[in-house]
């Protein structure tokens, strides 16, 4: 059965791909205070992600699973609902390995790196969100008996 995971290519990024994240990181950093929940910046500085580059998952990982059981799964973008809850369960969190280019730092379509590592890695290192997550991907087997798995996709979107 195809997971979609594939190897993150750390060593692929170029320089300017490291900048495209500086400049995300600290123009959302900037907005956090008041609005993000400590639990989200609690997450995020433990974790290490930072403003000087693409994390590697690898590292990230080894945090992530010593905290709360969770590791970080490169994919290519998108990957099908029943794969999605199916790396939930499983304590996987399907993160694309690609970056957007300097053009579109306001608007992006598909999920980049920097959309998932920021915007939801963070809370998996909370251990109460862990677990409801992980819970989330079993539940997709209940939703399978009712209207599938996109009821579930539609309420995570």
């Amino acid at each position: 059965m195809n997971d979609f995971v594939i190897d993150q290519g750390f060593d692929a990024y170029t320089d300017e791909d490291h900048a495209v994240w500086r400049t995300l990181f600290e123009r959302q950093s900037k907005l956090l205070p008041g609005r993000a929940a400590p639990e989200f910046v609690d997450g995020l500085k433990a974790l290490g992600v930072a403003a000087d580059g693409i994390p590697d998952f690898e590292a990230l990982s080894d945090i992530l699973e010593a905290a709360t059981g969770w590791r970080i799964v490169a994919v290519a973008g998108l990957v099908p609902d029943d794969v999605f809850f199916r790396h939930l369960a499983n304590r996987r969190f399907p993160v694309t390995n690609w970056i957007r280019q300097r053009a579109q730092l306001d608007y992006l379509q598909e999920p980049d790196v920097f959309h998932d590592c920021f915007g939801h890695v963070p809370m998996l290192f909370n251990p109460v969100f862990a677990d409801y997550m992980a819970a989330y991907g079993r539940g997709q087997t209940q939703a399978w008996r009712h209207r599938g798995p996109a009821l579930l996709a539609r309420l995570y979107w």
